[in-house]
């Protein structure tokens, strides 16, 4: 056990790393819909018991549906192979992620958990919430050389390696050609910058006779990367200053709503209530609600699954003058160790074991994810595949932004999506709304500060 683990740590002081809202981390991957935690899908109460002599690990993760279902075969052969050694028992905890930060702060805390967010990586290690497992990774002769240099770095700070992660994402949109060709776009010259796309998307909105939303052609969200895409910086490193309220932040954020205010925010939100559930056949893309939608590689396997007859293809993000070409940003499921575990060393061979290129590879292929290794990546199983390979370009091109290594993260993501939400609606401007979030942050992030100094 690692020294770092040996101390105690306050309950009070880790919670706080929650903030507002902060807790309520989005699934791993994807959207999926929620299993119960104590025995998801059936699986964890029909569980073969551990032999003695056997170290038992509690896994928690954040995957869930036909996802959790895949990790589960990874388990299975992990228990194979270490039958009489180390037997791991997988839990999901989508939907009720609190239940990581209360476990670790009580002391109670699973052996391995993977339902932390790359963005929150940070902020759990300046509490001592997790343990490093760099002397792990050193003495297995893993250096990094495997992976893509960009997630490799992001799993540093502080002079230690917090975790592994054994997928990532792209961010991309996807499209239906077949609307293109119906209002006259050309479906193989999809839009560059955002002029062409507001066009596009006006020409692909459809109403009925009552003027309410039939169909929409995009409905863009999500400014932590489309602040990105117009050329924007959510934090100075150097200075220790947040920075949302950059003049390209505030100018993603007045583009996105213009969207919702040229359809009326009441008709986007009536519109948007009668969407199906995400993963399933009723996805508004695959019925045609949404005839572009932001998503990440992990949707080839959705559409495969829900909509197999239905062509579809991917663009990166358009983005306007002055702003980045072929934007990407990305986060993802971390592979941890907690602080206070009682057998680290098997908690890291687990990780150690799922980082394997061939399991890795097998995972991700499974969920269409891009494994973070650059060997399996390259496979053919993959990159066969255009929209993949565009995926796995963007994520190796210069433009592909990580969440920033500073402890408030999440509570800057949690505000950033308030803030969208109210512009949106028309309650604040993008300026106002993202002053309050950058004050608001800021002085979180200086109280942080001035407590580990």
């Amino acid at each position: 056990m690692s020294e770092q683990s040996k101390h105690s740590m306050s309950r009070r002081a880790f919670l706080q790393m929650v903030g507002a809202g902060g807790a309520a981390m989005a699934l791993a991957a994807c959207a999926v819909p929620a299993a119960p935690v104590a025995a998801p899908g059936g699986q964890a109460g029909g569980q073969p018991a551990a032999a003695s002599g056997q170290v038992f690990l509690n896994y928690w993760t954040g995957w869930s549906g036909f996802e959790f279902d895949e990790l589960q075969k990874l388990v299975d052969k992990f228990n194979q192979e270490h039958e009489g050694e180390i037997f791991v028992n997988m839990t999901t905890v989508f939907g009720q992620y609190e239940k990581v930060l209360t476990a670790i702060a009580g002391g109670n805390p699973p052996d391995v958990v993977s339902a932390v967010w790359l963005r929150q990586l940070v902020s759990m290690a300046s509490r001592n919430g997790l343990q490093p497992i760099t002397k792990y990774a050193e003495a297995a002769g893993i250096d990094g050389s495997e992976y893509f240099p960009q997630f490799w770095d992001a799993w540093w700070w502080n002079d230690n390696l917090w975790g592994l992660m054994i997928t990532s994402n792209s961010q991309v949109i996807a499209y239906q050609p077949a609307l293109f060709e119906e209002v006259g776009a050309d479906p193989n010259n999809p839009p560059k910058m955002t002029p062409e796309l507001d066009e596009i998307a006006q020409k692909l909105e459809k109403f009925d006779a009552n003027g309410n939303i039939e169909r929409v052609g995009l409905l863009p969200a999500g400014l932590t990367w489309w602040g990105r895409v117009f050329g924007g910086s959510f934090y100075d490193a150097e200075n220790q200053k947040i920075t949302a309220n950059d003049p390209r932040i505030v100018a993603a954020l007045d583009w996105e709503a213009s969207y919702r205010q040229r359809l009326g925010p009441e008709k986007v939100a009536a519109f948007q209530s009668g969407f199906g559930d995400y993963m399933s056949t009723q996805n508004s893309f695959f019925v045609g609600k949404e005839a572009m939608t932001q998503v990440g590689e992990w949707f080839i396997q959705f559409q495969k699954k829900f909509a197999p007859d239905l062509v579809m293809e991917f663009m990166p993000a358009p983005y306007p003058e002055g702003g980045n070409e072929n934007t990407t940003t990305f986060d993802g499921s971390v592979f941890t160790i907690p602080t206070g575990v009682k057998a680290p060393d098997a908690s890291w061979e687990f990780i150690r074991w799922l980082s394997e290129p061939q399991n890795m590879g097998d995972f991700c292929y499974a969920i269409q994810n891009v494994p973070p290794k650059i060997a399996p990546a390259s496979e053919e199983r993959f990159v066969s595949d255009h929209r993949f390979q565009l995926a796995v370009n963007l994520l190796n091109g210069p433009h592909a932004f990580g969440p920033d290594k500073m402890p408030v993260n999440d509570l800057l993501y949690s505000r950033l999506a308030e803030a969208e939400s109210a512009v949106f609606n028309g309650q604040m401007s993008a300026q106002e709304a993202l002053d309050q979030v950058t004050a608001e942050v800021q002085a979180e992030l200086d109280k942080v500060l001035q407590r580990g100094s």
